[in-house]
């Protein structure tokens, strides 16, 4: 019993549950933004699709940050990295980052999916408009740290001991980058289907909600793979 208690095990269980919930809603992401695409669906379906995939997607964005936080923690008891005196601090401070960033990203769900015939209040939308700046640089931040610390681990005396465990981190940091790319595009996606869903479907409408549409599932299929890698290097430990 003690050892199912041990507090490197409850966060390595949570850290296989996270992954296994981000491939699996990115999954329910693809099906459902897939019917949204689909002229010849009602504009009624292809809303609740709409409401649909943006409710699945948020389980892939809270657990990079989820999973980057526990696996902080987990590298530190693990004894794979990240040993010195500065451990639980730097353990502590990325719980707290961790915490505040996922409430930003679930503000943000809940400014961007007001209830029919609602605005949220302005306030909020402003805050949302600084925020998305913030999540981007943050990301790209993550990401180039993860890199860095991981190859200077590799080829140098970094703070990460395992192998394994460095080229997990770099196959992460290409993971959040992916997830930058697709965030690149949305913002021309998510405007021609409030056209479509505002005006009605058009052969125009539908050519400019297909536009990016390569270079997304790109992206998305690039992170199944990825992440696929990862659980996979995690259970193998090479």
């Amino acid at each position: 019993m003690e050892l199912l208690l041990e507090p490197y095990n409850i966060i390595k269980f949570l850290h296989i549950i996270m992954a296994g919930l981000w491939l699996g809603m990115d999954m329910g992401v693809y099906t459902a933004g897939m019917r949204v695409r689909d002229p010849s669906l009602s504009i009624e379906t292809r809303s609740a699709m709409g409401k649909i995939s943006g409710f699945l997607d948020m389980g892939p964005r809270s657990a990079v940050v989820i999973l980057l936080t526990l696996g902080i923690t987990m590298t530190s008891i693990g004894g794979y990295g990240f040993v010195g005196e500065y451990a639980t601090d730097l353990a502590l401070s990325a719980a707290i980052v961790g915490l505040v960033w996922l409430a930003g990203i679930w503000h943000q769900y809940w400014v961007d999916h007001p209830n029919l015939g609602e605005e949220r209040p302005e306030a909020h939308v402003t805050f949302q408009k600084y925020f998305r700046n913030i999540d981007l640089c943050m990301r790209a931040i993550i990401t180039g740290a993860l890199a860095v610390i991981a190859i200077w681990s590799l080829v140098g005396d970094g703070p990460i001991l395992a192998t394994w465990l460095s080229v997990k981190m770099i196959i992460f940091a290409l993971i959040i980058s992916c997830g930058v790319g697709i965030r690149v595009y949305i913002p021309q996606t998510r405007h021609a289907i409030t056209e479509i869903f505002k005006n009605g479907s058009s052969p125009e409408r539908e050519a400019a909600l297909g536009l990016n549409k390569f270079r997304l599932l790109l992206f998305v299929k690039c992170i199944w793979a990825l992440v696929a890698l990862v659980i996979w290097i995690s259970v193998t430990k090479f």
